[in-house]
């Protein structure tokens, strides 16, 4: 049995791929997209998707239809800057979202 062991070669296990990737399968994110995902599915994913309506609209390039100021400003409870169209609900407020989060969570929509 040891015998077999050193003349067995051994498989890097993985998807496939030579050099270790974070997210074996999906995009490369930046350090800061990676950083807004997080931000995004510990807040967000309740009730967005990126690519779809749900609860709440599909934040798939939200920051190419606001600015950054204002997006902070509605998710720290500024509720009238962004007109909810079809909605039956308003999003919940997150003034525990400092200005880079908030950056970074929308790095990540891009």
């Amino acid at each position: 049995m040891f015998y077999f062991f050193l003349t067995t070669s051994y498989q890097q296990p993985g998807c496939g791929l030579r050099e270790f990737e974070p997210f074996c399968g999906t995009i490369n994110l930046s350090e800061n997209a990676s950083e807004g995902k997080q931000i995004f599915n510990t807040n967000c994913a309740a009730c967005h998707k990126l690519d779809r309506d749900m609860t709440g609209p599909a934040l798939r390039e939200i920051g190419n239809k606001y600015d950054t100021l204002t997006i902070i400003k509605f998710l720290h409870g500024n509720k009238t800057l962004i007109k909810s169209k079809g909605y039956n609900n308003v999003c919940v407020n997150f003034p525990n979202l400092t200005y880079e989060e908030v950056s970074n969570l929308l790095k990540y929509t891009q």
